[in-house]
């Protein structure tokens, strides 16, 4: 599980860093006893989540490949020119 979260960040982070010429960004890990959310949020240009394709760029097949091995659940949030937020929901 922690490695399938690790690979799923650094994706994260390389495309905010590669592709969204991102200035800042933001990777949050909460966790108790009964949840566990990794976030990596930027402030990069964003894109059309359904215009992309997942087996497309942007390593976007391989994180929600690795959230489905750890039956966790993948949201991505973004929009042109607003940033992007992966967050990646573990409920054990």
């Amino acid at each position: 599980m922690e490695n399938n979260l690790l690979r799923i960040g650094q994706e994260a982070l390389t495309n905010a860093i590669k592709y969204a010429c991102a200035s800042e960004i933001r990777v949050e890990l909460v966790y108790n006893d009964t949840q566990c959310i990794l976030r990596v949020k930027d402030d990069g240009r964003g894109f059309g989540v359904g215009s992309i394709p997942l087996s497309g760029g942007f390593g976007l097949l391989g994180m929600s490949e690795r959230a489905e091995r750890i039956s966790a659940q993948l949201t991505i949030q973004s929009q042109p020119g607003q940033g992007t937020e992966i967050i990646v929901t573990i409920n054990p």
